[in-house]
């Protein structure tokens, strides 16, 4: 039997200092069994495959799947950027997280060996079907991240997008990814920014406090509706700070770790999402404040390579 999401009435102060001290930990999932963390995620991207919303076309066509990408690339265009910047013509290249297969398609297109990897089945589906549009097949499982189904050494690059802070555990998720590469391998990961303007702002200060969402929910809860569309308020969210990210890679065994902050739009920003037109799309100012405190921290490290042996003359 699936452990009831935690439902609060709060009132008073005391119920508002209560509210304000669960800001802490969340890097961490709350105490619940892993597994229905995960199938609270299948059900919500079966439900809704993420980013497919954006389309009123017949599902699965190609104006469907167009649709899509305008959007996301319109929106994120700095995502666009970094996988145009990737040399994958032949290295072989896994992509945790596909969902409706828009960077899937993107990444297969630079010329690597190309594998994916989700959680949802309703994924596989969506991301065949846009491939098959494209005139490929795609190379697809359904599989956990946090147990990687791939022997070691498998990968000279591992691509993943806002998919990470999605499961309960993500230090042996990272560990699975340094396994999975090769010596001298890559990953780019991003990962939701705990020191952003909209975790702080929107959804802390704005829809927690002022609104008074504490009233009604905990804050790991208003998290969860922080994915759209989305009532179900048991997903598991995860933040993390840009200091703690760089920590968990070299932890698993990365080197030459680096990050970046990115992505800050109006519609992050409550009540300036109200006041300017296409408030999801990106402006100078913003993305300029967005390397500072935006949504996602995004991580480009290298597996260590091993010590080459060095041959001193006699």
């Amino acid at each position: 039997m699936e452990t009831p999401v935690p439902r609060v009435r709060r009132r008073g102060i005391a119920g508002f200092f209560e509210a304000l001290l669960e800001v802490r930990g969340l890097e961490h999932a709350a105490e619940r069994p892993a597994d229905e963390y995960k199938q609270a995620t299948r059900r919500h991207w079966t439900g809704m495959p993420c980013g497919t919303d954006v389309s009123d076309a017949v599902q699965h066509s190609r104006e469907y799947f167009e649709d899509i990408e305008r959007y996301r690339y319109r929106t994120q265009p700095w995502t666009a950027e970094a996988i145009d910047g990737f040399e994958l013509q032949g290295r072989r290249v896994l992509e945790i997280g596909f969902g409706a297969g828009t960077d899937h398609l993107r990444l297969a297109r630079k010329g690597g060996w190309l594998v994916g990897v989700d959680l949802t089945p309703r994924n596989f589906v969506e991301t065949a079907r846009r491939f098959e549009l494209d005139g490929r097949r795609a190379r697809l499982t359904v599989a956990d991240m946090e147990s990687l189904p791939f022997r070691d050494r498998a990968f000279d690059q591992v691509y993943s997008l806002g998919v990470v802070h999605h499961t309960p555990d993500v230090r042996r998720t990272v560990r699975e990814i340094a396994r999975v590469l090769a010596p001298g391998g890559r990953a780019w990961v991003a990962v939701y920014h705990r020191n952003s303007v909209f975790f702080w702002w929107s959804v802390y200060l704005y829809r927690f406090l002022l609104r008074g969402g504490w009233r009604r929910r905990t804050l790991r809860a208003q998290l969860s509706l922080v994915e759209r569309p989305n009532d179900d308020e048991g997903l598991v969210v995860l933040l993390h700070a840009k200091r703690d990210v760089e920590a968990l890679f070299r932890s698993a065994g990365f080197d030459s770790v680096r990050t970046q902050i990115r992505h800050l739009v109006p519609g992050d920003v409550a009540g300036l999402d109200l006041l300017l037109p296409e408030p999801e799309r990106p402006r100078r100012l913003l993305d300029w404040l967005g390397r500072l405190w935006g949504w996602y921290v995004v991580v480009d490290a290298a597996v260590a390579r091993p010590p080459s042996s060095v041959r001193t003359a006699v």
